[in-house]
């Protein structure tokens, strides 16, 4: 959760507000403005470099066109997930009909969700440069090596705000402090502006800030490293990738699932994390507010808006030497309890499967942390058309619930305050075995991709399920002492050529960081999304299955990117221009 550093910035800025006074009435600003002026200092740029910080989570509260649905989220379940491989929008069929769009690649300019991914990042951006502005008015109030160092921070910022809207849209302008907004156009490709933005950072930034939450040296390196991976630029992001690995100050979690739970936040592991927090006095206003539908309707918490793919699932099946189907596992898909309701017999399959299937995908008949095992359809808003599966990374323990979740009044009750890990080691060791591949090195692909696995190998989820029903008032008996289902995790051997080991590395990416807003973007960058997304959606639909779902069809070129904002476009008409493919 968010620390006193996050905590305190309603308390700052309300503190530059009130302290802005005069003995000339006729000089005095309006109640409630603040002019530059008087920010132009440490505590007033502070104020507003943590009013920048507090947009990463993609959620404002001034009503702006960004509610608290997810259409920006930090997590980026909507633009990097929804219309992937991984899952499904969830909800009943027929509702939400802005993500039915997404889901489907028919997304129209004039879609609602556009218009909160555009508005919630520019006004990230347009923070950080007020930071900026305010910094350069101060002079001397400020020491130089502190100023800085909030320069490096509000530029870092302004580069992953930036990022966003980059993967997002393609053709975005890039706004800097010294610029009018208003005409910057978007006819240029913007990756060295952020490039130089992060360069910054990565010349300023302290390697190890004293308060959690703040950008260090280290989150600099490894999202820019993500940029030169998303520009093919491997040479680039290899020495990045090899100081952080071989110089900062990280390790793996002993556990896979420690970077999913709000016990281990800020660990060893993390990078770079949205901080969020509850219970303190903001509401819900510093929490994932925008989660609130994604959990099981359990305890009266969510709405399974998040259901993950049949393809996902099957990803996790594995041969008897514990390695992946890497070709194979859309065959014969198993489909665990579709279609079968909670009062109907069901047994989980006994096919060998990776473990972090049960720590990533809630299924009937397993633990579902300690909220007991999920007796299925009745944990869902329409199994019938959604599948059978659950979002399980975001989900808090039972045992934190009002600790970790709000104690405020709202219309649903799983908003909480577990942090989101955005950049952590785990996504650098792989993206430095992407690098390694794409340089021949494939003992160093097959070394990085086996020390992931071996973090993940014991990480068994216990508690073995005797029913096959769970009709109400029937006891559900769990023996702890057995794993829950037929694990199994392996090493490679080797790597036998560049092809097979794209592959694993890929595939391997697809397990470890499932449902963490990747995986779209993943398959855009590496030019697959085509190929991948329509024999997935074959395959997921065969059977007619999912209904709702069919005669969808990703279209290269054209479903790479989203339409910009028409009312962005209407407002900034001769600036702004329409993606081509479009």
């Amino acid at each position: 959760m968010k620390n006193k550093f996050f905590a305190n910035s309603f308390a700052i800025s309300i503190l530059v507000l009130i302290t802005s006074c005069s003995d000339d009435f006729l000089n005095e600003e309006p109640v409630g403005t603040v002019n530059e002026l008087t920010l132009a200092n440490e505590e007033g740029v502070n104020g507003l470099l943590i009013g920048a910080y507090s947009l990463i989570d993609g959620y404002s509260s001034n009503g702006s066109p960004n509610g608290g649905t997810g259409e920006a989220s930090g997590t980026n379940w909507i633009w990097g997930d929804v219309p992937s491989d991984d899952m499904h929008r969830g909800d009943t069929n027929g509702g939400w009909s802005q993500i039915n769009d997404i889901e489907r690649y028919e997304v129209r300019s004039d879609n609602e969700w556009l218009s909160g991914a555009w508005g919630i990042n520019f006004d990230g951006v347009a923070r950080s440069n007020d930071v900026l502005r305010v910094l350069a008015t101060a002079g001397e109030v400020i020491s130089a090596e502190k100023a800085d160092q909030i320069e490096a921070e509000a530029k870092f910022l302004r580069a992953w705000f930036h990022f966003q809207l980059r993967i997002k849209f393609e053709k975005v302008p890039y706004i800097t402090e010294d610029v009018d907004p208003a005409l910057v156009k978007n006819d240029r490709e913007i990756w060295d502006d952020i490039e130089d933005d992060l360069q910054f950072g990565i010349d300023h930034l302290d390697p190890a800030p004293s308060e959690v939450g703040r950008a260090s040296q280290w989150a600099a390196k490894a999202l820019k490293a993500r940029v030169h991976l998303f520009q093919s630029e491997f040479a680039e992001a290899k020495p990045l990738l090899d100081n952080i690995i071989e110089e900062g100050p990280f390790q793996l979690e002993p556990h896979f699932y420690n970077n999913f739970d709000e016990e281990h936040q800020n660990n060893g592991e993390s990078i770079f994390e949205i901080q969020y927090s509850v219970n303190d006095g903001a509401g819900v206003h510093n929490s994932g507010v925008d989660h609130q539908t994604l959990y099981p309707n359990v305890d009266g918490l969510g709405y399974s808006y998040s259901a993950p793919s049949f393809d996902l699932f099957n990803a996790y099946k594995v041969e008897d030497d514990g390695l992946p189907m890497l070709d194979s596992f859309q065959d014969d898909l198993l489909l665990e309890d579709y279609q079968i309701s909670d009062t109907e017999e069901f047994t989980p399959t006994n096919h060998l499967l990776d473990p972090r299937v049960d720590w990533t995908i809630g299924r009937r008949g397993i633990p579902f942390l300690d909220w007991g095992p999920m007796s299925g359809s009745d944990w869902m808003s329409d199994q019938l058309n959604m599948g059978p599966f659950m979002n399980k990374k975001n989900m808090f323990y039972k045992r934190n619930k009002g600790v970790i979740s709000t104690e405020s009044g709202y219309w649903a009750r799983g908003v909480n305050g577990n942090n989101f890990r955005l950049l952590r080691l785990g996504h650098v060791l792989l993206w430095r075995a992407e690098v390694a591949v794409e340089e021949n090195d494939l003992p160093t692909a097959l070394a990085l991709v086996n020390q992931i696995r071996q973090r993940a190998a014991d990480d068994i989820v216990m508690g073995k399920v005797s029913n096959t029903t769970f009709e109400e008032g029937n006891p559900i008996i769990v023996d702890y002492s057995q794993p829950a289902a037929n694990y199994k995790l392996g090493l490679y051997d080797s790597f036998p050529s560049v092809e097979y080991a794209r592959m694993a590395v890929r595939h391997e990416m697809r397990l470890e960081f499932a449902l963490e807003g990747m995986r779209f973007y993943d398959l855009v960058r590496w030019g697959i999304a085509d190929s991948t997304l329509n024999n997935y959606l074959a395959s997921e639909l065969k059977d007619n299955k999912l209904p709702w779902l069919s005669g969808s069809s990703f279209t290269s070129g054209k479903n790479n990117y989203w339409p910009i904002p028409q009312v962005q476009l209407d407002l900034q008409p001769g600036v702004l221009t329409q993606n081509s493919s479009l």
